[in-house]
Formats: C-alpha cells, sequence, structure tokens
C-alpha cells in the first residue's frame, strides 16, 4: 500500500465508490412487508429512499447498514437454497 502512491483518503473513497453502504436484504424486505401487511407502509418508503441511494452516507439511516439480526439466519430471510 506504502508503493502504491494512493493516498488514505484516495484508497477509501474508490472503495467506497464500488462498494454500496447500503443493500437491499431480505430481512429488510421481510421487516417492510409485515409492517405493511399491518397497514403501515413507513418501512417501505424508508427502504426505498435508502436503496435509492446505495453508495452515500445517510444519516439515520445505519440500521439499513447493519448485519442482519439474529432472527433473520433462518431459511427463508438471510439463508436460501438454491430451490427458493
Amino acid at each position: 500500500l506504502s508503493t502504491s502512491g494512493i493516498s488514505d483518503e484516495q484508497r477509501r473513497a474508490l472503495m467506497d465508490s464500488a462498494n454500496p453502504k447500503y443493500i437491499l436484504r431480505n430481512y429488510l424486505c421481510q421487516s417492510a412487508i409485515d409492517a405493511a401487511e399491518q397497514g403501515d407502509f413507513g418501512e417501505v418508503g424508508r427502504l426505498l429512499k435508502v436503496i435509492e441511494r446505495p453508495y452515500d452516507e445517510q444519516p439515520g439511516m445505519e440500521k439499513y447498514a447493519r448485519l442482519p439480526p439474529a432472527w433473520a439466519y433462518r431459511p427463508g430471510v438471510c439463508m436460501l437454497s438454491c430451490s427458493s
């Protein structure tokens, strides 16, 4: 890295431009669907808003960039099979 001639700031900017911070994950969709089925479409709107700009910092939207919660590690949510 020290011989590349690229500063840490430039390297970070390059990585951030190629790797989205926000990824539409199954558990996020499922949470939005569950809320919508109860008549609350707010989560659908928030999820759409954050996913429209996946590479940008979005203060207040950090929960959409986190790893899936423990409940999401079950078949059909985070773990899909070839037949899913």
